[in-house]
């Protein structure tokens, strides 16, 4: 019993990875360095056109980032296996360094969602790939021919909100569900495996107590009747605590359910409302600037044609100051029009989001009671 205390904690951790929509979990070091060198392969289109737009810069972070990634790999998991204790620190240390780049977009993986646009674009133009990334990454290009125009103007069209991406985030976060299933599976699997010999156990005191509980109702009536009543009291007991489990289990599962078909959602919603914000802004900033011009206009036009009476005023100015009044009090209103309808959208979209972490916060918490 000690000697399988003692393998149990020296057995090698499981590396966990944090990608752009969920987790990914290796139990050796040769898969994820597989799974690394497979990630290179996403952004190898760019060699013959990156150095036409300048953006070398860029991908010499990406492949600085994987070699870096792939040094731990080699020099640190792969020579260690044989020390457990050593091993699993140094896997934890790779998940932490993985979630930086990421967070710090150092690099990008299969499972971002913006990736199949990425792929769709690279196969109608490698131009078309680099600037789908640019604008992912914010990255300047220059200069900025025919076709990196168009496929700038298709990138800002996707990552404005499309059905094209709302598809992709769909899929990527069903394949993320699919994956999980397949590791609740698995794991299910695994642990019954490894608790086999104590089911055996159990079940072999389960069929003693039922030989005993038959030699007793054989030797007295009495006895009997309490073995029965006991018997009865454990039953309701187990079906109580299995129903119990039960009931927690669906809850855990329309929580993670709930949370994985609202992510797209919120990231969505929270993207809407910087960007109708920053417009909001914007174009309230035009407003100001064009109130301030029509009047100074009408000023200084009034100063140095109207400084008389109105007798000696001829009709041609006047037609002018009320076409330069009505013009400018016109482009003020279109202005005010985009900024209020700006405002508004940023702050549905706002309110949005927020329901939708109320529904989820109100479903754990009528969970917990």
């Amino acid at each position: 019993m000690s000697e399988e205390r003692e393998q149990e904690e020296t057995k090698l951790k499981r590396i966990t990875v944090k990608t752009e929509t969920g987790s990914k979990w290796f139990d050796e070091p040769e898969k994820l360095l597989a799974w690394v060198q497979q990630q290179r392969d996403l952004y190898t289109f760019h060699r013959k056109v990156s150095q036409r737009y300048q953006m070398q810069q860029l991908f010499s972070t990406f492949d600085q980032s994987w070699n870096n990634l792939q040094t731990q790999i080699t020099d640190g998991l792969k020579r260690f296996k044989h020390d457990p204790e050593n091993y699993n620190q140094r896997a934890e240390q790779f998940s932490q360094d993985f979630a930086k780049l990421l967070n710090n977009r150092k690099l990008f993986t299969d499972e971002a969602s913006f990736n199949t646009f990425v792929q769709r674009q690279v196969v109608k133009s490698p131009e078309f790939g680099l600037a789908a990334i640019a604008v992912e990454f914010d990255f300047n290009v220059t200069p900025i021919d025919r076709k990196m125009y168009q496929g700038l103007q298709e990138a800002d069209a996707y990552f404005a909100g499309s059905e094209d991406r709302i598809d992709d985030e769909t899929e990527s976060l069903e394949q993320l569900k699919h994956r999980w299933d397949d590791e609740f599976k698995q794991q299910k699997s695994k642990l019954e495996a490894d608790n086999s010999p104590v089911l055996f156990e159990f079940i072999q005191h389960k069929v003693n107590a039922e030989k005993l509980i038959q030699k007793w109702q054989d030797q007295t009536e009495t006895q009997t009747a309490d073995l029965d009543t006991h018997k009865n009291e454990f039953k309701t007991k187990f079906d109580d605590e299995l129903a119990k489990a039960k009931t927690d289990l669906e809850n855990l599962t329309k929580t993670y359910d709930d949370k994985l078909a609202l992510h797209a959602a919120v990231k969505y919603w929270g993207i809407q409302q910087k960007s109708n914000r920053n417009k909001a802004i914007g174009f309230g900033i035009v407003m100001l600037v064009m109130i301030i011009a029509v009047v100074l206009t009408l000023m200084v036009f009034v100063n140095n044609h109207l400084n008389t009476t109105i007798k000696d005023v001829a009709l041609n100015k006047l037609i002018t100051v009320a076409v330069i009044t009505t013009f400018g009090i016109w482009l003020i209103k279109v202005a005010a029009n985009i900024f209020m309808s700006h405002l508004h959208l940023a702050t549905d979209a706002q309110e949005r989001r927020t329901m939708i972490h109320t529904y989820l916060a109100l479903t754990r918490k009528g969970q917990e009671h």
